[in-house]
């Protein structure tokens, strides 16, 4: 079972996964988003044509980018909830003498 400390830890690891994620887009918007008149509602052929490309890739980045934190924050999860600090197991036999 995972203690509290461990579970904060993946919280904060999935809160910053998405940060990331989601403030890349924004950037991304901000940067190209006049090609589609971002914010706007679209005037020309073009800029449907760029927003339709838009928001069938921002779907694909946010969904390989969900499955990703999932497969990330399972790794970190099985980690943290395997007995981590020993690296070896060791089992001793222990030999009784016949009398």
């Amino acid at each position: 079972m995972l203690n509290q400390d461990q579970k904060d830890l993946l919280k904060d690891m999935e809160m910053r996964f998405k940060t990331l994620m989601i403030g890349s887009i924004a950037r991304f918007e901000q940067k190209f988003g006049y090609l589609w008149n971002h914010g706007q509602e679209p005037e020309t052929d073009n800029h449907n044509y760029f927003r339709d490309k838009w928001d069938d890739l921002r779907i694909d980045l946010l969904n390989h980018g969900n499955n990703q934190i999932r497969l990330a924050l399972d790794e970190l999860f099985d980690y943290l909830h395997s007995d981590a600090n020993y690296k070896y197991n060791y089992y001793f036999k222990i030999k009784q003498d016949k009398k």
